[in-house]
């Protein structure tokens, strides 16, 4: 009788609220009867109190007139979620239940000219484990999927029913120590030594943690020479994590190393529409096509941007939602989020402007339709960026920072004298700047 009545709430609820509202807060709302009390789960603490302040005294009245006035008690509480964790005891290992992040999946995700190798020879992986790439490494700044291609091996292998692990680095490292302290040294080994595919993230973790790369060492050589599947992502190439030994650096270089780049705006298009979608909001084509011109540094930030556009129209119950209103919601993440600026990018506009190669810019060559150019980035970078002396000096490959000085008072005499120089830096010195 309780779950019919809880369900002439929700039909009552979803009339009366914004479906917004209603998807975002009542929606994921669980009930369960215990000992004469209807146990109301929210799965946040945010949800709970938002519950709390917004909701609860409605939700009471609803049941004390389905229940003819004899309601049970009410208890709001947050449900906690299955973490996945390993716990060593002594000289066990025991596993507690994982709960597959199901939402990644191949099919989900977005692929574009940024990450399309990265999908393919992943997807190949899942396929073919062990026949193809071993090992993969998947390398790229933070919030650009790499974890999402993970989930997504690990979801599609886990069908066949084969022994799969996901770990972060960190987590690996913990669990070793923890075996150490135990005496269970060995049960860690045989553990990890005894899988089909090993899925390591954020392998720059292990910088500086001998033990912990020796004994992964050695567990790659034997799940390699066993022809077992393994991949790995990092936030650089396998060759530049700092704090690595050479001889792990060269295993895992010695498979396929793919990069991940920033999505490009027609990927940051149709994600975009995917998480509006997802989050049951509708937003028009030319604000996400503005959302994809002002947002370009990873897919996170997208998803952050959609979130807050939803939490603001439920908010100012907008179900029409316009580009002033966008704006508005998002103000505070436009005026944080400055554009950087970096002597490569300063490299590159200057050579292009003057229609030189970047080599010839960082040069030694006198010529003055290099050195002007030459003296001009030098200048612009020392202006826009906070970069020291010897920093700039080592990025236009000049031996002194004494150079960069000079460049500096070059442009500044150059500027006084000449109109036309004076116009080429400061159109420069604004177009990089915006």
């Amino acid at each position: 009788m309780c779950f019919l009545i809880w369900e002439k709430c929700l039909n009552y609820l979803k009339k009366k609220l914004s479906m917004n509202e209603f998807i975002m807060w009542i929606k994921p709302l669980k009930i369960k009867i215990k000992n004469s009390k209807l146990i109301l789960y929210t799965p946040s603490k945010f949800s709970l109190n938002w519950i709390k302040e917004k909701y609860l005294k409605k939700i009471k009245k609803l049941l004390n007139y389905y229940y003819n006035n004899k309601p049970p008690f009410l208890e709001l509480t947050i449900r906690k979620k299955l973490k996945t964790t390993n716990i060593y005891f002594k000289n066990k290992i025991y596993l507690k239940k994982k709960k597959k992040n199901k939402i990644y999946n191949f099919k989900n995700f977005i692929i574009g000219k940024s990450n399309k190798i990265a999908y393919k020879s992943s997807f190949l992986v899942a396929k073919y484990p062990g026949k193809f790439y071993n090992p993969l490494f998947i390398y790229g700044k933070t919030g650009l999927g790499k974890t999402h291609l993970l989930y997504a091996i690990k979801n599609f292998f886990s069908q066949k029913n084969k022994k799969i692990i996901y770990i972060n680095s960190e987590n690996f490292v913990q669990n070793m120590v923890q075996s150490l302290k135990n005496n269970c040294i060995e049960k860690f080994k045989k553990y990890y030594r005894s899988v089909n595919i090993l899925l390591i993230d954020d392998i720059q973790f292990f910088s500086y943690k001998k033990r912990s790369q020796e004994e992964f060492f050695h567990t790659f050589n034997e799940l390699i020479d066993k022809k077992k599947q393994i991949v790995l992502t990092s936030n650089c190439y396998p060759t530049l994590i700092k704090g690595i030994k050479s001889k792990l650096k060269s295993r895992l270089d010695c498979g396929l190393s793919v990069c991940i780049q920033p999505p490009k705006k027609n990927t940051r298009i149709l994600i975009l529409k995917k998480k509006s979608i997802e989050k049951k909001i509708y937003l028009k084509n030319k604000i996400i096509v503005f959302l994809a011109k002002k947002l370009n540094s990873n897919i996170r930030e997208l998803e952050g941007a959609i979130n807050k556009i939803q939490i603001n129209s439920i908010l100012y119950k907008k179900n029409i939602i316009t580009l002033k209103f966008v704006k508005n919601a998002l103000k505070d993440l436009f005026k944080t989020k400055k554009k950087k600026i970096t002597i490569n990018k300063i490299q590159k506009t200057v050579s292009n402007y003057y229609n030189i190669k970047i080599s010839d810019l960082l040069s030694t060559k006198k010529y003055k339709s290099i050195t002007l150019p030459r003296h001009i980035a030098i200048k612009i970078s020392r202006k826009l960026t906070k970069k020291s002396l010897k920093e700039i000096s080592i990025a236009f490959n000049k031996k002194s920072h004494t150079t960069i000085l000079y460049s500096c008072k070059k442009i500044k005499k150059l500027c006084n004298n000449s109109s036309i120089i004076k116009k080429d830096y400061f159109y420069l010195l604004k177009k990089i700047s915006l």
